[in-house]
């Protein structure tokens, strides 16, 4: 199982490295993330036990570790938008900033559904970018692909035509 947990965080790691790609992800976690706490929030469960929850929603192992240590840093005593301030990566600086104005205000449950709301429609113009930069490419492999099938199924013919002359 720790192989496979360190292939996994290998994996996620290279992944969030990827050029398009690692954005993308990146968001979609975030979203995820600031819905469920959001969303537990809401509903009155305590501020750990909901971290822990939603830090099982994010999906990419990487990203779940950095907000482990942004929950034991909370339980530490220190305030929700400095520890997630640590991992730039899933949470840019204007959702720490977000998300401190929420907790000063007291509203960080409405703060952060209205956060994900946001960033879903950011992910989705992402998401739009990224498959307008693919279809080319997938276009390019496709060809190469039926390309490469024609002439292994002609060579052989025009190689036999040569052997009967």
């Amino acid at each position: 199982a720790a192989a496979s947990d360190a292939g996994r965080r290998w994996i996620d790691r290279a992944l969030l490295a990827t050029p398009g790609v690692g954005v993308v992800l990146a968001r979609f976690a975030l979203v995820r993330f600031a819905r469920m706490l959001g969303t537990l929030l809401k509903a009155g469960v305590s501020m750990v036990p909901a971290l822990r929850i939603a830090q099982q929603a994010i999906g990419n192992q990487t990203l779940s570790d950095a907000v482990g240590k942004a929950i034991e840093d909370v339980q530490q005593g220190t305030s929700l938008a400095r520890s997630l301030g640590y991992c730039p990566k899933l949470f840019p600086a204007s959702v720490v900033e977000m998300v401190a104005v929420g907790e000063e205000s007291g509203r960080l449950d409405e703060e952060l559904v209205r956060l994900a709301g946001a960033y879903e429609g950011d992910l989705d113009r992402r998401l739009r970018m990224l498959v307008s930069v693919l279809e080319p490419l997938m276009l390019f492999v496709m060809a190469a692909v039926i390309g490469t099938v024609i002439v292994g199924m002609l060579l052989p013919v025009f190689t036999l035509q040569d052997m009967i002359q």
